[in-house]
């Protein structure tokens, strides 16, 4: 009988919930390690398949933990106890990750299936210990223990099936719980606990970040010097270009259920691994130059197309403009056309290419000092923080940025001294700072603008 207690909210991460994270640089380096199997000049599609279905349940292993903790985590004993046996089990899993699927299948999905019943029994352990649930925590917990049998039923038959039965049968499994995750409402009904989510998330991409940098140690044994420098700057840049938002921009506090931001860090995961497949292809001779070089400008693409859809998660002030936007996207045309026009010469490539992922760590930079620099104005001028949200929506439209730009170009031309806003309400009269603050009220009150 489980003793009844009632459930608390404990706020951060807990160090147990930092090591078992770590077992993930193990796991995404094993899968990382089926790509180093080449046929035929470049990575086999069988191969490549394998690769993504066992990232992916790594993935989704990941998810459902994480969702738990998030939502129900109180850093009591079961939890603990929960996440060191998947932590142990997942090294069986790893195990089972190989080339040969035929003789590795029974130890993947068997290790696969008894993760998902220590799942299942951790979110069991949930229902069944909390006096205090409402009826929505209910549903939300009911509906995930039946997904997670279901799914461990279908990987469990999976297991004894032969090869060939076991791929189809496992696919159903993974999307089965995919699906679900994805698609069902009931997990509407709860806000997450944002902060944490987006800290558990930064960590998963640093893990992600650390398998790349140990893959890019290949290129030490190069004699020119440029290589490794270019290929770990380009590296530092991609990281810079998430963390950065992360620290800066992130709005920690935001009202979500959690799944959105998951899945899309979830696929940034997935890119930053086919990422560290192409980074570590580009030295190996016995690897097609044109293919891996493709395969490596849509991974750099897709890293910077996926970064920027995070930042739908940034706070008002931070939000991306069309500018904003479409920087981005001639970012990523430019490293398309160069890998083109350059006939895919490696060293010309990776210095375009490093010099476009540091351009657009330089407007991200640029965007977060502009914005914060116009809040540090409002605060000058005594705009409560709600005010500033109305203002920092007005940045979002091109007739609210130029309403702001032309109240900056007026106080200048009035002072006749060339320094811009901020200066002239910091420095200047309180006549000024009234003129400018009448003036920022009539760009909030105009509904035209907002």
């Amino acid at each position: 009988m489980i003793r009844k207690r009632i459930f608390k909210t404990v706020e951060g991460v807990s160090n147990i919930e930092l090591f078992y994270d770590l077992i993930f640089v193990y796991c995404i380096s094993v899968i990382t390690s089926l790509c180093h199997h080449v046929e035929g000049g470049f990575l086999g599609w069988d191969t490549w398949v394998l690769y993504m279905f066992a990232f992916l349940v790594v993935l989704q292993v990941w998810f459902f933990t994480t969702f738990l903790m998030n939502r129900y985590g109180d850093r009591s004993a079961a939890d603990n106890i929960c996440l060191f046996i998947n932590m142990f089990l997942l090294y069986f899993l790893a195990s089972g990750i190989k080339t040969d699927w035929e003789n590795s299948v029974f130890t993947f999905d068997f290790a696969w299936a008894l993760i998902l019943i220590n799942l299942l029994v951790h979110w069991a352990i949930k229902r069944a210990r909390y006096s205090n649930l409402d009826e929505d925590d209910k549903v939300i917990m009911n509906t995930t223990v039946i997904v997670l049998a279901v799914q461990f039923v279908i990987v469990l038959i999976a297991a004894f099936m032969p090869p060939g039965t076991s791929a189809v049968l496992s696919w159903v499994g993974l999307l089965l719980g995919t699906g679900v995750f994805a698609r069902n409402k009931i997990y509407k009904r709860k806000c997450s606990r944002f902060g944490h989510l987006t800290e558990r998330c930064a960590l998963l991409v640093i893990v992600a970040f650390g398998e790349t940098i140990v893959a890019v140690a290949s290129y030490m044994s190069y004699s020119f010097i440029l290589y490794p420098i270019l290929v770990f700057a380009l590296v530092v840049g991609l990281f810079l270009i998430y963390i950065y938002e992360h620290d800066n921009m992130t709005d920690h506090h935001r009202k979500s259920d959690g799944r959105a931001y998951l899945t899309v860090t979830g696929w940034l995961i997935l890119v930053i691994g086919n990422l560290t497949v192409a980074l570590e292809y580009m030295p190996m001779a016995e690897v097609t130059f044109l293919p891996k070089s493709m395969f490596l400008t849509a991974c750099l693409v897709l890293y910077l197309l996926t970064s920027f859809i995070v930042g739908f998660w940034n706070k008002p002030a931070f939000r991306y403009t069309k500018t904003f936007a479409l920087g981005r996207v001639a970012v990523c045309v430019f490293i398309m056309v160069v890998a083109i026009l350059t006939n895919y010469n490696p060293l010309i490539n990776l210095i375009c290419d490093t010099a476009a992922v540091y351009l657009a760590l330089w407007h991200e930079w640029m965007l977060f000092h502009r914005r914060t620099r116009m809040v540090a104005f409002g605060r000058d001028l005594g705009f409560s923080d709600e005010e500033l949200v109305e203002v920092a929506a007005s940045f979002k439209t091109t007739e609210g940025r130029k309403a702001l730009r032309d109240i900056a170009h007026e106080v200048r031309e009035e002072r006749k001294d060339g320094k811009d806003v901020h200066k002239a309400a910091v420095d200047g009269s309180e006549e000024c700072r009234d003129y400018i603050r009448d003036r920022v009220r009539e760009v909030i009150e105009d509904k035209d603008v907002d």
